[in-house]
């Protein structure tokens, strides 16, 4: 969660330069100021695990994970939310003979989304949780059509606002990353033979969809050796907008919950097979720059232990805030492989 009311975090993002540990969640320390006085002796780092995970299914690996802020007492106000669902059927070529698609294809839809709680004191927690349930609840029919996924999305809003005042009357929001995503249509080529004429089904060598982006919260992808942003923040600088009394201008001037939505903007994503998707809220980007983030994705076949690390590593950098990632690649990586070369045959075999 980010107070819009008090500046952003100013500390220096984790670069490659910094040196990786291990480090478990924090527990309540012992340490005097007599032990500090006498001992070399580092402070405790806060790094107590909100929602932490992974799953492989669907054709997917996902793995997420969350610190909580250092100044909230119990919870993150972060939350992050994922759906695979049924894809939508491809254009059918009238040409070629009929295909089985939909709910027989063993390569599942992915819905993702990471919402960061913003309100000053309010629940940001509600929020963000109403809003991400909202982005991964979008019924399977709207999926391809991106008017119609415009539309649901414009219904966040109500649905925020409604969740709020079931247990606040203090303003609240939340700003977002999210993707939805699909297999490719397969291609059909005909082989013609002597004796007859044959159909070849070609199957996904990646995914497509779309990206939406409210706020300062990121996507990024991963190709294997680079970290690449996919949005631009949506705050009062980038967009050339006057902060109002209290806030600066690297704070958020977009998000989902006050009115303040702005028009959405849904942009068309392409996710080659093996490249990782990473979504994460304003805690983890200003903690970690590209090539750290890259640095940590390096050769990893375990998307859970990576986003974990991730999110420890922007802590360890200074971050204070709430700390959100979450991880999607198609297919899963076959351990001791690497990006862009992890076996997708191998992966396709098992279905095909």
């Amino acid at each position: 969660m980010k107070n819009s009311h008090h500046p952003s975090d100013t500390h220096t993002p984790f670069t490659t330069e910094h040196t990786m540990q291990n480090v478990a969640p924090a527990a309540t320390s012992t340490t005097t100021n007599d032990d500090l006085a006498t001992c070399n002796h580092a402070p405790a780092i806060d790094m107590r695990l909100a929602h932490c995970g992974g799953a492989v299914q669907g054709g997917w690996q996902l793995g997420w994970a969350q610190v909580i802020g250092c100044h909230h007492p119990r919870i993150c106000e972060d939350s992050v939310a994922s759906r695979l669902a049924t894809p939508p059927a491809p254009t059918p070529n009238p040409a070629a003979p009929r295909q089985d698609h939909g709910q027989d294809s063993p390569i599942q839809a992915a819905l993702l989304a990471v919402a960061d709680g913003v309100g000053g004191g309010a629940r940001g927690d509600i929020a963000s949780a109403a809003l991400a349930a909202h982005c991964v609840g979008m019924p399977e029919a709207l999926l391809g059509n991106p008017q119609a996924m415009a539309q649901w999305l414009q219904l966040a809003e109500a649905q925020v606002q409604h969740q709020l005042r079931q247990v606040s009357y203090s303003p609240g929001a939340a700003t977002l990353a999210a993707a939805w995503l699909w297999p490719e249509p397969p291609t059909l080529a005909r082989q013609h033979s002597a004796a007859q004429s044959t159909w070849h089904k070609s199957y996904p060598t990646g995914m497509q969809g779309y990206l939406l982006r409210i706020g300062d919260a990121r996507l990024y992808v991963y190709d294997g050796q680079h970290v690449s942003g996919l949005s631009a923040d949506q705050t009062y600088a980038h967009l050339r907008e006057t902060p109002p009394d209290g806030a600066t201008p690297d704070d958020p001037a977009r998000m989902v919950g006050t009115g303040f939505t702005g028009e959405l903007e849904l942009v068309p994503l392409h996710l080659p097979a093996g490249h990782t998707l990473l979504l994460c809220s304003d805690g983890l980007h200003r903690g970690l720059d590209e090539a750290a983030m890259a640095a940590l994705l390096q050769g990893s076949d375990d998307l859970a232990t990576t986003a974990l690390q991730m999110a420890q590593a922007a802590r360890l950098a200074g971050s204070e805030d709430d700390i959100s990632v979450l991880l999607a690649r198609y297919p899963p990586m076959e351990s001791g492989s690497t990006p862009g070369s992890h076996g997708l045959a191998g992966f396709l075999r098992k279905f095909f």
